[in-house]
């Protein structure tokens, strides 16, 4: 039946039979075929479950269902806290693929928002992770038990890897996009900035690559990096080659204009 449900075969509407008017209709889904003729079943939207019906045989398992799905989220939503479930000695097992899409995303958030790698281990984030948990639980189609947010997050070290391998991935693409778009480009901008890090006193360079696509102004940034030279001509030079070259640009083959600061 669930199947069927995804493939479209059979749809689940709220349309509750003309003689009965129980609140508990409020999270059924009656399921009909391709014909609209109701099937014997009903979906409770409460736990996505797949109950027997037929108006024949009356609604009490039905209405019974619906008040043991409501009880439970009622239960859920009174003690659940952060310290009760970090307390559970029992888990439920998250299998690694789960754990790496949730690295890949802390991951992301540190590195779009610019944010330490280590805020994933502070309270307040845990503390909004395990909100959500509870949510999508409450919510969600398994009824096995709720994870907690320490179980999911990762170690910083892992998220600086993973910022890495994503920085590459999405280096790669930007070098196929510049491969295709630079063809039928005869003129492409170049600009440059140095700016400073002011609790380290570290210098970074960032380039960026412009051009005309369909009459569309179009701009990448290329590369933020250290730099660690005096900031001469020639060394800066040296450095936008280099960045040039990494997305197989060749400065002697395009006419560039440079602006640099």
């Amino acid at each position: 039946m669930i199947e069927k449900l995804k493939n479209g075969e059979f749809t689940a509407k709220s349309e509750p039979p003309l003689s009965s008017h129980g609140s508990f209709w409020e999270h059924l889904l009656r399921i009909k075929c391709s014909n609209d003729e109701y099937q014997p079943f009903v979906q409770c939207q409460l736990c996505n479950e797949i109950l027997s019906y037929s108006i024949s045989n009356g609604t009490s398992t039905i209405s019974y269902h619906v008040k043991n799905c409501l009880d439970k989220s009622n239960q859920l939503k009174k003690n659940k806290t952060l310290d009760k479930f970090l307390s559970k000695s029992t888990e439920v097992h998250v299998s690694f693929d789960d754990k790496r899409s949730i690295t890949v995303a802390c991951a992301k958030f540190c590195s779009f928002d610019i944010r330490p790698f280590n805020i994933v281990k502070g309270p307040g984030l845990t503390a909004l992770c395990q909100s959500l948990i509870n949510l999508g639980y409450q919510y969600g189609i398994s009824k096995l038990g709720t994870p907690s947010a320490n179980s999911l997050l990762p170690d910083p070290t892992n998220i600086s890897r993973t910022i890495s391998q994503i920085a590459d991935d999405y280096r790669e693409k930007l070098k196929t996009i510049l491969k295709n778009d630079l063809q039928g480009v005869k003129l492409i901008g170049v600009s440059t900035d140095y700016w400073k890090n002011s609790g380290t006193s570290e210098s970074y360079l960032t380039v960026n690559i412009h051009y005309s696509k369909n009459e569309k102004n179009v701009t990448y940034m290329l590369q933020t990096s250290l730099f660690d030279q005096s900031k001469t001509g020639d060394n800066t030079k040296k450095k936008l080659f280099l960045i040039l070259s990494s997305y197989d640009i060749d400065p002697d083959e395009y006419h560039i204009v440079y602006i640099i600061d």
